[in-house]
């Protein structure tokens, strides 16, 4: 397995996951996915924030894409944000979910971030917490959507 900066050339594969993790959410509710949003949004973390996809024996299998901005209580400060954190279910357990964060860590110290901020969603499963968790992340939001 090998996790490495997404290019262009990934952006294609990127969408096509983000469709199947779109589908898993609650989100679809509210919402069709966008294609061309999604490309747009992937194109940007590669220019401007962090992109990155595992892959394995030449196929990409998973995704990390952070978006870094000021931290919203002291602009003086950088963060990492996650936008999304997903692994392909037939590559689930291989590790490469905890590569890509390990990587996307790395990533962001490089960047000059000093925090880092994952999300669970509600459909998210139990073990993505549970890594965090492991990973030395503490619980410091839950956010609530609603339409209107």
């Amino acid at each position: 397995m090998n996790i490495r900066d997404a290019t262009e050339a990934d952006v294609d594969d990127i969408v096509a996951m983000s469709s199947k993790f779109y589908a898993t959410t609650n989100y679809r509710s509210y919402t069709n996915m966008d294609a061309d949003t999604v490309a747009g949004l992937v194109r940007m973390l590669i220019d401007t924030s962090i992109m990155l996809v595992a892959e394995d024996a030449g196929e990409v299998i998973g995704m990390a894409g952070l978006v870094i901005a000021p931290f919203l209580f002291n602009a003086s400060i950088k963060g990492a944000h996650e936008v999304v954190w997903w692994v392909s279910p037939d590559s689930r357990g291989s590790g490469a979910g905890r590569e890509l964060l390990r990587e996307v860590e790395l990533h962001a110290k490089e960047k000059g971030c000093r925090i880092i901020q994952m999300l669970t969603l509600s459909t998210s499963p139990a073990h993505a917490g549970q890594t965090y968790e492991r990973s030395g992340y503490a619980h410091s939001e839950t956010c609530y959507t609603k339409e209107i």
